[in-house]
C-alpha cells in the first residue's frame, strides 16, 4: 500500500493525527528530503526507515518502491511541505503504484494553495493552479502574458530570488486585477499583501504563494477599442508582427478582451477594403 501523506507547510502543529499515526506504522518513508523529514519525525518521536525520492531520482527509485510494495511493504510518500505531487515529486510513483494494482491512500492535510485561497478573499468556487512560472526566457514572458486571457481566480508559487521580478510582471500584465502575495504561510513571519491597494515592501525571503483575483467584467470603451485597433495595425503593418501576437499585446495594453478586439479589428479591416 502507498500512503500519500500531506505534511506541514511551516507550522509543525498542522500535522494531522492520522498522518502522525500513518508515518509511525509504515515500513518505509519515501521523502523528498530525508534531512528535512527527519526533523519532522523527530518532533513527533517517530523512528522509521527512509529513502530519498527527489525529482531527479524518482524515475530510478519508483520501480524499487513498487517492487517492495508488491512484496507486502507499506510505504508513505512525503514531500518537503504540503501534499506530494502538487509542484512536488511523487506523481510518477503514484501512477506506477496504481498501474501495478496496488492501493493508493491519500492522507489529506496542509496545502499552500488552499490556505492562500482561503485567506485571500477572492472567489474560490472556480480557480486554476499554475505551479511555478518558467525561470527565464521567452517561455516566462509568454507565461505571464497568458494570464491576461484567464478570467477565473489564479494561484501560483514563486521562488524568493524571482519574486520581485514576478510581482513587477504581474503589475504590468494585469493592470486592472488585484492580487495577493502570501509569504511564509503558517510560519512566524507570515504576511499577506494586497496589490495594487498596498505598496508595502515584501522581503524577498521565504516561500511565496500568489493569488490573483478574477477578472472583473467592465465595459470596453469605444476609445480603448479604437486605440487597440490602431496598435494592431501598427504592429502588423510596420513591425511585421503576427496578427495573433499583435491582438494579444494590444488587448493587454488597452484593457480590452482579445475576443472583442479580434471581431472589431476584422470588421474595421473589412470596411477599409474596397
Amino acid at each position: 500500500m502507498l500512503y500519500v501523506v500531506a505534511t506541514p507547510i511551516g507550522n509543525l502543529e498542522d500535522m494531522t493525527f492520522r498522518a502522525v499515526r500513518t508515518l509511525g506504522e509504515v515500513d518505509l518513508i519515501a521523502a523528498e528530503d530525508t534531512r528535512r523529514t527527519a526533523k519532522l519525525l523527530s518532533h513527533y518521536k517517530i523512528s522509521r526507515p527512509m529513502v530519498s525520492l527527489r525529482a531527479h531520482n524518482e524515475h530510478r527509485e519508483t520501480p524499487k518502491l513498487v517492487a517492495r510494495m508488491a512484496a507486502g511493504a507499506a510505504v508513505a510518500l512525503v514531500s518537503d511541505a504540503g501534499t506530494p505531487g502538487i509542484s512536488d515529486p511523487g506523481t510518477r510513483l503514484v501512477r506506477a503504484t496504481r498501474d501495478a494494482g496496488i492501493r493508493v491512500v491519500p492522507i489529506p492535510g496542509p496545502s499552500a494553495v488552499v490556505a492562500a485561497l482561503s485567506a485571500s478573499g477572492y472567489p474560490a468556487d472556480r480557480f486554476r493552479f499554475l505551479g511555478f512560472p518558467p525561470a527565464t526566457g521567452h517561455a516566462r514572458t509568454e507565461w505571464f502574458r497568458a494570464l491576461t486571457r484567464e478570467s477565473e481566480t489564479l494561484v501560483f508559487f514563486e521562488a524568493p530570488h524571482r519574486i520581485e521580478r514576478s510581482l513587477a510582471d504581474l503589475t504590468k500584465c494585469l493592470v486592472n486585477r488585484p492580487y495577493t502575495c502570501v509569504r511564509e504561510l503558517s510560519k512566524v513571519h507570515e504576511s499577506l499583501v494586497d496589490r495594487p491597494m498596498s505598496d508595502a515592501v515584501i522581503p524577498s525571503i521565504g516561500e511565496f504563494t500568489i493569488v490573483i483575483g478574477p477578472a472583473q467584467a467592465v465595459p470596453e470603451s469605444e476609445e480603448a477599442l479604437a486605440g487597440a485597433i490602431d496598435m494592431v495595425d501598427y504592429l502588423t503593418n510596420k513591425q511585421f508582427i503576427d496578427t495573433s501576437v499583435a491582438l494579444d499585446r494590444a488587448a493587454t495594453a488597452f484593457g480590452v478582451t482579445e475576443r472583442t478586439l479580434r471581431k472589431r479589428h476584422k470588421l474595421a479591416r473589412y470596411r477599409r477594403e474596397p
